[in-house]
């Protein structure tokens, strides 16, 4: 997409040049200091006075986009205004999600889709196909979010939604969501250059989205096409994410200057209009004015509230990463760059004229993405640090508990090691540096894992039982927990998950518990019971209401990973 600057000021009620923007002086964020030590400002000032200096033509190009922000400006009122930098900073007021107001947008949402739907469109082609599919309470819900609830924007982008996916993977793929292996090799090809990348999440806790327009690199643009909805969707699966919205970074700066000259651009612009992704925020970051007059187009399919959500960083890596830093948002890995190979050998023309950005691991490293990784050195290395450290983390304060977190993650950096994340398939892994914030998230969650385990162990050890023995044989209506018996207790409890699924995942925490606590009573309604196998297979044990409520909660989540894709429970 497109991404530009936009300035308001709120006294004078003018637009400001989108290349007028200085930095905010607030306190750095994510380890990255806002403001550069004295020799790096200085080279700051320099360089600004050096992109100050525009040719006559750079001039001409740089009032144009200008007058593309005014004209969008204009659109909006002054109150529209104060909301979107409100949003581009992150200190908007979000929507509450209540079930009442959650019900009436939905009802909204159908009431619009059934006026504007075209006869013989995508949309009803899907709804046709599996109405299930396109009704459902969560992805409607999606589509929802990523337009602020606003109801008839949501059925528009319903309606373009289907008809890209239709052109992008075909009929058949209408009411299935797209996976990797919905992917062929030229379009993994282009994923793994490494042109779409994610870096964590903003000071707001918004997911933060790259995009190196150098490293595009394709054999067919439709390759691209595909592989970006694939991307985003994949983004999608987190309700945080659909919840909070991203921010995205367009960096063309030096070597990251678009290598295709904006080959695909309006393509490009038809299927991100098309997902309903919530965009908090729009950064580009250029090191020549003049790449940026090629965008001027785009401008017109962009809608203004989002226009007015734009920023545009022209200079260096250093200029554009001071300024990236002042949003909130944390050092890219520019120097750590490896220039790989994305395409088989026999295509030498693609081979040629890409690069891919990723970080070679090395054995100190810790890595997440999938099970083979856990057995690297830094990985058993961490594992270690927390079974040393999780007792203390245990009983000890919050500071205590923070205290313990940075200590284990400095040894690990002291080791040489870093914390990476695989952003892709396992058979050709992206690695990426983790943000820190996430990093701390998941070594304390490490620490709280081994209480459990321990728990666990003493648990079988001692022949603990959370629950008292029964007298007799099992009943037909009990649930066996731990046990692959077909009764009709269990059978009765899939029904309930698969049938209330949707409904789970689109509740917050508290509604959740009493939907699972539904499920429970409505298994004893029956005469049933929550049953597990003594550890000697002696006979069975009824587990507590809140056993049976915390595998019941598992059983939905469960549910929602793997129902799609391999069928009911």
């Amino acid at each position: 997409l497109a991404c530009y600057c936009i300035s308001f000021h709120h006294h004078h009620h003018q637009v400001m040049s989108v290349f007028d923007q200085q930095p905010s002086n607030k306190t750095g964020c994510f380890g990255f200091c806002a403001r550069p030590e004295n020799s790096n400002h200085d080279v700051l000032k320099q360089q600004n006075r050096q992109n100050s200096e525009l040719s006559g033509e750079d001039e001409k190009k740089k009032k144009d986009v200008d007058a593309s922000f005014s004209e969008a400006f204009n659109e909006l009122t002054f109150e529209e205004r104060q909301r979107q930098q409100e949003v581009l900073h992150g200190v908007d007021d979000k929507i509450a999600e209540e079930t009442a107001f959650i019900n009436v947008a939905l009802q909204e949402l159908d009431n619009h889709l059934m006026r504007i739907k075209p006869r013989g469109s995508a949309y009803e082609i899907a709804e046709r196909m599996d109405h299930e599919y396109v009704s459902a309470r969560a992805f409607r819900l999606m589509f929802l979010r990523g337009n602020e609830y606003d109801a008839k924007t949501s059925a528009s982008q319903m309606l373009r939604f289907f008809q890209v996916k239709q052109k992008l993977f075909g009929v058949e793929k209408l009411v299935k969501d797209i996976t990797l292996e919905d992917l062929d090799e030229d379009d993994r090809a282009s994923l793994n250059t490494g042109w779409l990348q994610l870096h964590g999440k903003d000071r707001s806790g918004r997911v933060v989205f790259l995009q190196f327009p150098g490293l595009r690199a394709f054999k067919d643009l439709k390759n691209e096409l595909r592989a970006r909805f694939y991307f985003m969707m994949r983004v999608l699966q987190s309700e945080e994410t659909q919840l909070k919205g991203i921010v995205v970074v367009m960096y063309g700066v030096d070597e990251f200057q678009d290598s295709t000259n904006g080959i695909g651009h309006f393509e490009t612009v038809q299927v991100a209009l098309a997902i309903p992704v919530y965009t908090a925020g729009y950064h580009t970051c250029c090191s020549d004015v003049r790449e940026y007059a090629l965008f001027n187009l785009a401008m017109k399919l962009i809608p203004a509230k989002l226009v007015a959500r734009n920023r545009i960083h022209c200079g260096s890596h250093l200029e554009c990463q001071y300024r990236l830093c002042s949003f909130g948002i944390s050092r890219l890995p520019i120097n750590e760059i490896k220039k790989v190979t994305p395409y088989p050998d026999g295509d030498e023309a693609c081979r040629n004229s890409s690069s891919s950005l990723t970080i070679e691991p090395n054995a100190n490293d810790v890595l997440y993405g999938n099970n083979k990784t856990s057995n690297n050195p830094g990985n058993h290395y961490l594992r270690d640090l927390v079974a040393e450290s999780w007792q203390v983390y245990d009983s000890g304060s919050n500071e205590t508990k923070r205290v313990i977190v940075d200590d284990i993650v400095e040894k690990i950096h002291n080791n040489g090691g870093r914390f990476l994340t695989n952003i892709s398939s396992v058979q050709q892994p992206h690695w990426v540096e983790s943000p820190i914030e996430e990093v701390r998230t998941k070594v304390g969650q490490m620490c709280r894992n081994q209480k459990r385990a321990w728990k666990r162990a003493s648990s079988l050890q001692n022949n603990v039982i959370d629950g008292a023995p029964i007298i007799g044989d099992p009943l037909p209506n009990d649930v066996i927990f731990g046990k692959s018996e077909n009764t009709l207790g269990k059978q009765f409890l899939r029904h309930l998950i698969k049938e209330r699924s949707e409904e789970y995942d689109a509740l917050d925490r508290g509604m959740k518990a009493k939907l699972v606590i539904a499920v429970v009573e409505a298994i004893k309604g029956k005469g049933g019971r929550f049953l597990q196998p003594a550890p000697d297979s002696s006979g069975f044990f009824e587990v507590s209401d809140d056993k049976a409520r915390e595998r019941i909660s598992k059983s939905f989540r469960n549910y929602r990973r793997t129902a799609r894709n391999k069928g009911p429970m």
